[in-house]
């Protein structure tokens, strides 16, 4: 009588056939480098997804600005909105930039407020600050370069390191039209931000305190930040008092001529920070 074939048991059978399965379809198994290509791969487009939907929700805020108002204040030309007002913050104002090629007309601004209902609530050398009808306050700034990506990328913390551009002639952006930077995507991801540099150190000072209560920055990373931009602040010195000014106005809090800023003036001069810039 022929032997009786011993029947594997369940686990033998499912170890065998997986087996095979692997050797008929999957061939050999992936070497290490392929799956750090595999991973590099799915990590680019999990980056690449993230991207885009910063930029949409950046488009979205965008839309929550009256920008018609604004066409009408400055004419069909084109302009940037960037910083807090698309960061997903509260917004308390929408600072508002020329592209490269065109400038604001502060004081045409100003002549055409008069009959739009729109308030001036401050002016400076570097800015005017007006409310528009809806009550959005809204700031025309100076402050330019030659791009989108130049103009965010020379903003102090990371968490406003993003903008988008009207194309002008009444119309709103898409959000193609946005860029960010990747300070700002971890920013968004992680509800936090940095200090990275600023051409006005004694401005991002100031907003320290801002940020801490907004829960953007720890008390340890508040610390980090001034460290770094009295750094910057100590580093660049000051030319003559117009240069001082032109740091107290991008404050915008008038105070070039308060007591407190002329001790700060006196102090920075009797330390020689007066008329020794870096570089210089």
């Amino acid at each position: 009588m022929a032997a009786i074939p011993q029947i594997p048991d369940d686990g033998e059978t499912a170890e065998r056939a997986e087996n095979a399965e692997n050797t008929n379809h999957l061939g050999e198994s992936p070497s290490p480098d392929t799956l750090e290509q595999i991973e590099r791969a799915a990590n680019a487009a999990a980056y690449l997804s993230l991207k885009k939907e910063v930029h949409r929700a950046i488009n979205r805020r965008a839309y929550k600005l009256d920008y018609k108002t604004v066409y009408s204040l400055i004419g069909d030309g084109p302009f940037i909105l960037a910083g807090g007002a698309v960061c997903g913050d509260k917004v308390s104002d929408f600072d508002l930039y020329a592209v490269a090629g065109h400038e604001f007309d502060l004081d045409a601004i100003e002549l055409k407020a008069e009959g739009l209902d729109v308030k001036t609530l401050a002016r400076t050398k570097n800015a005017l600050t007006v409310e528009l009808p809806n009550r959005q306050v809204v700031q025309f700034c100076r402050y330019r370069r030659p791009s989108l990506e130049e103009l965010v990328k020379s903003f102090d913390f990371t968490h406003i390191q993003a903008g988008i551009t009207f194309p002008g002639y009444g119309d709103g952006p898409s959000a193609g039209d946005a860029y960010c930077t990747e300070g700002f995507l971890a920013a968004a991801l992680t509800g936090s931000t940095k200090y990275v540099a600023s051409e006005y150190p004694f401005s991002s000072i100031v907003r320290v305190g801002k940020y801490l209560a907004r829960g953007r920055l720890t008390r340890v990373g508040a610390a980090k930040a001034v460290a770094k931009a009295m750094a910057d602040f100590l580093r660049r010195g000051f030319k003559d008092y117009a240069d001082f000014k032109d740091q107290l106005d991008a404050i915008d809090l008038s105070l070039e001529d308060c007591r407190e800023a002329s001790e700060l003036y006196a102090a920075a001069d009797s330390r020689r920070l007066i008329g020794a810039t870096e570089g210089a």
